[in-house]
């Protein structure tokens, strides 16, 4: 039997990581679910407003894809706490293997499914637009106020929401590996970011302006991508702190 010591880690890694890609299909299936049900619940109009004066009356629904790039967000965070639990670890001796190849084959997993993602979340956006525009009374239809004019402006989004995906993948596995440790954390990380709530203001915006706020595209780069670096790294601690399975 061929002995760990002899087989290269990348080897070992696109091994998990393949095997990752064929075994996770509920993954993706779950994807297209929660895009589904935002699809159907942003249909409706996320915001509606009206008025009118001098026997005129003006009702207006505003449509956005913003609803089904949340869900996406939340499909990513919840899927990377799914793949720390041990069900999914044993999944990973099937190979010869260690702790350091389960995590980054399960990095390498949480990336790709982040830019599936990130596709399906922005073509399901331009598919919302389609929808609306056909199901729409032509002489009351507004219009599309943020057409894209450029090829790059789709390839833009799709990047973007990726990057967010797979910060959110990020921040998912480090919780769900520190769960692992000891359920108690299943208590403290929930209070810990109820707390955060109660600042003034709220820790949760200082974030969301320090991201959704940039807009210089080469920092928003670099905000996401170190930041994800940084939450995967953070993750491999408790990891280490694990018996590695002989």
């Amino acid at each position: 039997m061929m002995s760990f010591n002899n087989v290269p880690i990348t080897q070992i890694v696109l091994k998990q990581y393949r095997y990752k890609l064929r075994a996770y299909y509920q993954v993706f299936t779950s994807l297209v679910v929660m895009q589904l049900l935002a699809l159907l619940f942003s249909s409706g109009g996320i915001m509606t407003s009206g008025g009118g004066s001098y026997g005129v009356n003006a009702h207006l629904n505003t449509y956005t894809g913003d609803l089904i790039i949340i869900f996406t967000f939340l499909w990513g965070f919840i899927n990377a706490i799914t793949i720390t639990t041990k069900a999914y670890r044993e999944d990973d001796f099937l190979f010869v293997t260690n702790r350091q190849s389960q995590h980054l084959s399960n990095m390498l997993f949480l990336a790709t499914a982040s830019v599936i993602g990130g596709l399906t979340a922005t073509l399901a956006g331009y598919l919302l637009r389609v929808i609306i525009y056909w199901t729409s009374d032509e002489a009351t239809f507004a219009g599309m106020i943020d057409d894209p004019t450029t090829f790059i402006d789709p390839l833009i989004s799709i990047v973007t929401v990726a990057l967010y995906v797979v910060m959110f993948c990020a921040f998912g596995y480090l919780i769900g590996n520190i769960i692992q440790l000891h359920r108690l954390f299943m208590v403290i990380i929930p209070v810990l970011v109820v707390g955060g709530l109660l600042f003034d203001p709220p820790i949760t915006l200082k974030i969301y302006a320090f991201f959704v706020g940039e807009t210089n595209i080469l920092l928003f780069l670099l905000k996401t991508v170190v930041t994800t670096v940084f939450l995967f790294a953070c993750s491999f601690v408790p990891l280490r702190q694990k018996e590695v399975r002989p």
